[in-house]
């Protein structure tokens, strides 16, 4: 009897780790507060709540000056090597830059989202490491556009407006690449710049598309709270915004755009993530985004009367 009991508890004591759960470790690119991030990693959880233990690393690069994103990175890279995940998630450029090449020297397998780059960039050889896949964020420049001159027609000049963190370099890069001659960039580092932009805008264009601004500092060098400039940039702005991602339309936003949602990035790679914890000999293609959703904002529709072309109405999703 004692020796049946003895071993029925030690039943008992192991079923706990016959049903561990595996552990992933998300490194985000950015901060939690970010809305980006937090659009994606709803995402992520979406697929992976219930099926993998789920742990956080912010590099916080988008508020920290670029001489400590190295030091963040090592950091990171320690705590990933303490927690001996079965899987690392790695959230945009930075993340990938930073960590990939030391995830696939470890062998650890790993799934990217929010890659605006090539991701062959990254790696030596110019080629993807086996253990290592994702989705790529490809915002819609062509459709943007194509939907501001339907809005807008008869419209001259467009304005994209961005800040100078690394993902912004490679957005100018593929903006110039479009060849558009009616499409100008203009990069600043200061919110004062920033304001500056958006007050001399009306006097060459018709409309501006921002695209990042969470880099962007004050006269003491301090980050500004994307939110903030968001906002003063909506109430000031005497010409329509728009935007390439969800989280940038609304009532104090822009007007809209052919946007990216960040949760769906993060639930295709959670489910990459997931395919790989369940079959981890099965090699996974890296997947392209999503073809773009058409989004508005009705307060913003009202302030600027714009004119929706009939044959786009059914496509829209509408936000306040």
């Amino acid at each position: 009897m004692i020796r049946t009991a003895l071993r029925g508890l030690g039943f008992a004591l192991l079923m706990p780790l016959a049903f561990a759960l595996p552990k992933v470790t998300v490194i985000e690119s950015y901060h939690p507060e970010n809305s980006w991030d937090q659009a994606y990693l709803q995402g992520i959880k979406s697929k992976l709540d219930g099926v993998a233990e789920l742990d956080f690393i912010s590099l916080d690069t988008k508020r920290q000056p670029t001489s400590e994103h190295l030091q963040q990175a090592s950091v990171a890279l320690e705590q990933i090597q303490s927690r001996s995940p079965d899987l690392v998630m790695l959230g945009d450029d930075a993340a990938l830059a930073l960590l990939g090449p030391k995830l696939a020297r470890m062998a650890m397998p790993t799934v990217f989202l929010g890659i605006n780059a090539d991701p062959t960039s990254y790696f030596s050889g110019g080629k993807i490491p086996p253990t290592i896949t994702g989705i790529l964020e490809r915002p819609h420049y062509k459709r943007s556009l194509a939907l501001i001159r339907d809005i807008l027609p008869g419209q001259r000049r467009i304005l994209v407006l961005m800040d100078q963190d690394r993902s912004a370099y490679i957005l100018r890069d593929d903006l110039l690449h479009l060849g558009d001659a009616q499409l100008d960039v203009q990069q600043v580092g200061t919110f004062a710049a920033w304001q500056q932009a958006l007050d001399a805008a009306p006097a060459s264009y018709d409309a501006v598309i921002i695209a990042t601004y969470q880099a962007l500092v004050d006269e003491k060098l301090r980050n500004v709270d994307a939110a903030q400039v968001m906002r003063w940039s909506s109430a000031n702005s005497k010409i329509p915004l728009f935007g390439f991602w969800d989280f940038q339309v609304g009532r104090e936003a822009t007007a809209g755009g052919v946007v990216i949602t960040g949760f769906e990035q993060g639930a295709v790679a959670g489910g990459m993530a997931k395919t790989q914890l369940q079959k981890p000999a099965q090699r996974q293609a890296i997947r392209s985004g999503s073809s773009g959703r058409v989004m508005l904002s009705r307060t913003q529709l009202e302030r600027w009367q714009f004119k929706i072309p009939a044959a786009i109405q059914g496509q829209i999703s509408w936000l306040p």
